[in-house]
């Protein structure tokens, strides 16, 4: 099993620790590309017209000019540094006996993580372009397919945002995306916000229940859903991801 998370905007930046071991990331093989985006992110983080590029407001000057010293600043597992209402759903600090390798996050700046890797707090939203790396969803693909070809073991949950899914196209096969959904007069709308702490949710409770007994199956994925939500398997075919079609009361 391995759940797919996106990262969040917003961030807690650490007080202390230790700054910034490329080495020490998911995938070390990645820490001269991961350090080129660092330098980059750096440069136009001093520029006046940084929060342009970066397609954020000038109230978060102070975010922008912490971008400058990324290398230097505490780093703290990446499930402490991101914030917002997935992770607070996930609350991944208070699970036990969790295998670290289950759960990757993927980033604009680092492509992807563990929640256990650590990061310090940076601000880069994906819709941003930096000059030499123009989209960075194309930029990270081309990087990262080869590294997750042999990382991925079925079943995939999706709970990735649009944007993040293209950093990575998974086999369609083995994957499923995480639908959240509400009834209203009798029709199913598409949820957003609380789609959000959904997904946080059914990522925690597959986390849990994977500790206790190995999920190798969309079906199995299913079921353990369905003993915390109403919920209906979308089967993926050999050109489609599936969805888990969640329904909130």
């Amino acid at each position: 099993m391995l759940i797919l998370l996106p990262p969040s905007e917003g961030k807690t930046a650490p007080e202390h620790g230790e700054p910034l071991s490329f080495n020490d990331l998911v995938f070390p093989g990645l820490s001269g590309e991961r350090r080129t985006l660092v330098q980059e992110l750096e440069v136009v983080s001093g520029l006046g017209t940084a929060h342009e590029i970066l397609k954020v407001g000038k109230s978060l000057h102070k975010e922008i000019a912490a971008n400058q010293h990324l290398l230097e600043a505490p780093a703290a597992p990446a499930w402490q540094v991101y914030t917002g209402v997935l992770f607070d759903a996930l609350d991944y600090g208070t699970l036990e006996h969790v295998d670290d390798d289950l759960t990757l996050v993927f980033s604009a700046l680092f492509g992807v993580t563990r929640l256990s890797d650590a990061i310090p707090s940076y601000r880069y939203p994906a819709t941003a372009k930096l000059p030499g790396i123009g989209n960075v969803g194309t930029w990270w693909r081309a990087r990262l397919t080869d590294q997750l070809s042999d990382y991925a073991s079925e079943p995939i949950i999706d709970c990735r945002s649009t944007t993040y899914r293209s950093f990575w196209k998974t086999p369609p096969f083995r994957t499923v995306t995480v639908d959240v959904f509400q009834r209203v007069n009798g029709e199913l709308k598409v949820v957003s916000h609380w789609a959000k702490q959904a997904r946080g949710y059914v990522a925690r409770h597959l986390l849990q229940q994977h500790g206790q007994e190995p999920i190798g199956s969309l079906q199995q994925v299913t079921e353990t859903v369905g003993e915390i939500y109403e919920v209906e398997l979308v089967e993926p075919t050999a050109k489609k991801a599936g969805s888990l079609r969640i329904v909130l009361s």
